[in-house]
């Protein structure tokens, strides 16, 4: 069985698969897509059945339209699903009642690759200082862990530039 994916104008191939990898902001878009998509197909398909008569490369069409038509349908309930998996995800709840930081760790270990998650777990610990380095790798895996202060107590400080490019004017 192959994986389903649909190929989307600004998305290139989106698999069902890669969903939960993707953020609430490009689920939107990739849905949107997804639905624009769609409309297109129904209209495509209502223009074919309103034709009395079908050549062999219009019911080619029509066959081609209506699997598109459902895959389009099925991807789009998949996305419903990954959403709904997302607002009902009690860890993230739970990490969302205790901080920022703990909530954005969560969120991190669900959708980043192992890999990519370790590593980034990893300087981000380097960052807050060797204790917390230690502690960390005092855990062993990189498993789920108790929570893990990313970033020091005290308030980092902010600086805004001006852009340098001058206004054309």
């Amino acid at each position: 069985m192959r994986p389903t994916f649909l190929t989307l104008r600004d998305h290139g191939k989106v698999y069902v698969a890669d969903l939960p990898r993707l953020s609430d902001g490009q689920l939107a878009h990739v849905t949107k897509e997804a639905r624009e998509v769609l409309e297109s197909l129904g209209r495509r398909l209502e223009e074919l059945e309103a034709q009395p008569f079908l050549s062999q490369a219009e019911q080619d069409t029509r066959i081609r339209a209506s699997t598109k038509r459902d895959v389009t349908e099925r991807f789009l309930r998949s996305i419903d699903d990954e959403l709904q998996l997302r607002h009902n995800n009690p860890a993230l709840r739970a990490a969302a009642g205790e901080s920022l930081a703990r909530a954005f760790l969560e969120l991190a270990r669900h959708r980043l690759p192992g890999a990519t998650f370790d590593s980034l777990l990893q300087e981000a610990l380097a960052a807050c200082g060797p204790e917390a380095a230690a502690e960390a790798e005092s855990h062993g895996d990189h498993g789920p862990s108790p929570v893990v202060p990313l970033v020091r107590p005290q308030a980092m400080p902010v600086v805004l530039t001006l852009d340098p490019a001058p206004q054309a004017g």
